[in-house]
């Protein structure tokens, strides 16, 4: 039977233990390429999902290689800095024409190029310097949920590789972490149950949307932006994602019974704030919720996902309403996409075809 979006949410965190059950194997042979490159900075290519996965990593990144990071859509990458500058290219299908094309250019003016798909020998990999795997079991639905997951683990991993190459990451920090990651896989069924109830004691609200607006900090801002995309991409309506003084400065206007917003709450002097802006907004719409790591703040239009590292932590937590509600709304409203969109995959070349 053929994989729908709904399992390949469902399945998300077992990729997750998968990836890093097998990380020395997909690490293979980065840290020794990474020290010969020795960049003075690292870009971050891909589009979509995957530009927005490198977003979200990005922040987690730069704190562990102390390096900086800079996170472009291969449009967009018209010149590089530094002096020894490392891209490291995303794709999830290892197919998109414009990382293809911006991956060969840069190969052929003597950049090294890491490239990151699933599988790992794909035609954006053939024309890379050193390609890696994503392992996200060869997800093939197009809004992609389990390869946007898999992607931010694979670049965290990376980081610690780096990190330890340049030896401020010691072998008891690298266990920290990768401590870290597993309590944040294990705790992801339970994160999956409370967003199923979430979602059902809220379905019929939703229903009401018309259109949605995801606001956050730090690297949950981020994750707002791929929360927009997804919803986007199979809800097909109006989405937007904001970093949060960002949301503030104009587009809190846009506030009406006809919009959902979902706030993910941060942990720091912002926190009041948020919640202040929340009760403001409930005046406008029904639709008004909050993602809180904060046991003290549960309740009525609270979706509590109990978190020790929210900020690194964000991009597997935060992200699973948007992707639930993208899984399942569809089917229950009997949304479909416009025939002609398909025309755009088919006839604008956006993927090497197979």
């Amino acid at each position: 039977m053929k994989e729908t979006m709904y399992d390949c949410y469902v399945s998300q965190f077992d990729c997750l233990q998968r990836l890093l059950d097998n990380r020395e194997t997909l690490m293979a042979g980065f840290a020794e390429y990474f020290s010969k490159a020795s960049p003075d900075r690292i870009y971050l290519v891909g589009s979509g999902t995957s530009h927005n996965a490198c977003k979200a990593a990005a922040v987690y990144m730069e704190d562990i290689a102390k390096l900086e990071i800079i996170v472009n859509p291969p449009t967009k990458l018209k010149n590089l800095y530094g002096e020894r500058p490392l891209v490291i290219a995303v794709s999830q299908s290892g197919r998109s024409t414009n990382t293809q094309d911006m991956v060969r250019a840069l190969v052929s003016a003597g950049t090294p190029v890491v490239t990151l798909t699933d599988p790992k020998n794909t035609p954006v990999s053939d024309v890379g310097s050193f390609p890696m795997w994503l392992q996200a079991d060869d997800e093939k639905i197009g809004p992609k949920t389990r390869g946007y997951m898999a992607t931010v683990l694979t670049l965290y991993l990376m980081a610690l590789e780096i990190g330890k190459a340049k030896g401020h990451v010691t072998n008891a920090c690298y266990d920290k972490e990768i401590s870290k990651f597993s309590k944040m896989i294990e705790a992801g069924k339970g994160y999956m149950a409370s967003c199923n109830d979430f979602y059902e004691k809220y379905e019929q609200q939703l229903f009401k949307a018309k259109s949605y607006m995801f606001v956050g900090k730090g690297a949950a801002g981020n994750v707002a932006e791929e929360s927009a995309l997804k919803v986007l991409e199979t809800v097909c309506c109006p989405a937007m994602g904001y970093e949060y003084e960002e949301f503030l400065h104009g587009p809190a206007c846009c506030a009406t019974e006809d919009i959902a917003v979902f706030l993910f709450l941060c942990n720091d002097a912002d926190k009041n704030r948020m919640l202040k802006t929340a009760k403001i907004l409930d005046k406008a719409t029904h639709n008004c919720y909050i993602i809180s790591h904060d046991d003290a703040i549960q309740g009525d239009k609270v979706l509590y996902l109990p978190c020790a590292n929210p900020q690194t932590m964000s991009p597997f937590t935060d992200i699973l309403i948007a992707q639930l509600i993208s899984a399942v709304v569809p089917g229950k409203l009997g949304i479909s996409r416009h025939s002609a969109v398909h025309d755009i995959f088919n006839d604008m070349d956006t993927k090497v075809k197979p």
